[in-house]
């Protein structure tokens, strides 16, 4: 049998209303952000969503994220779905930050010479995490795992899913996976969007 996996982005924090560079480094939700996940807790309630299992990265603003959402305290942290490591640049005002490469759409190894992480090895070692948990898990058949944009885009990156131009994770935007041995993105749902809803076409070769 199939199982699900809902993958999301964590609530609004201090350093996103600061314009400061958060990956390896956490700062507390905001108001607004435990708003935002009750409303991602509010989809799930109002479609009949359980989880058997909640997972988070081992970050503050995920793992209260989770809490939040899932109303469970038994969450399970994953040094393998943390935010991509920004090196010296992080905590750091955006504007600081390198500029994409022509026709990029992530930062790709850019990082790397200041200390920080390659979006392809972050979303490698987020595959792995997610394809480990998914395999060992053989009673869970719904699982929760919030996490962060970056790495949510590195592992979309390593499955080669195209989004559309315009198309990214809000805060507590939710992917919603089938997984068969293999990972299927179905859809991404915005709560903080009047619950906006992409739907993904099947891709076999994911």
């Amino acid at each position: 049998m199939g199982k699900k996996l809902y993958l999301m982005r964590h609530g609004e924090t201090l350093f996103n209303t600061q314009g400061r560079v958060q990956g390896a480094c956490d700062s507390p939700l905001t108001q607004l952000g435990i708003d935002q996940a009750m409303l991602a807790k509010k989809y799930f309630d109002d479609n009949a969503i359980s989880f058997d299992k909640v997972y988070s990265s081992t970050q503050e603003r995920a793992t209260d994220t989770a809490k939040l959402v899932s109303a469970q305290e038994n969450v399970v942290q994953l040094k393998g779905i943390k935010e991509m490591d920004f090196g010296q640049f992080e905590a750091q005002p955006e504007f600081l930050l390198p500029k994409f490469r022509p026709g990029a759409n992530s930062f790709e190894d850019l990082l790397v010479p200041f200390g920080g992480e390659d979006i392809m090895a972050v979303g490698a070692r987020a595959l792995k995490t997610i394809l480990k948990v998914l395999q060992e898990e053989d009673d869970a058949e719904s699982l929760l795992m919030v996490s962060h944009g970056a790495t949510m885009w590195g592992l979309c990156l390593q499955l080669k899913i195209a989004f559309p131009k315009g198309v990214g994770f809000s805060n507590c935007a939710i992917c919603e996976f089938d997984y068969d041995g293999k990972l299927h993105l179905d859809k991404l749902i915005s709560p903080t969007k009047d619950f906006e809803t992409y739907l993904f076409e099947r891709d076999e070769n994911q």
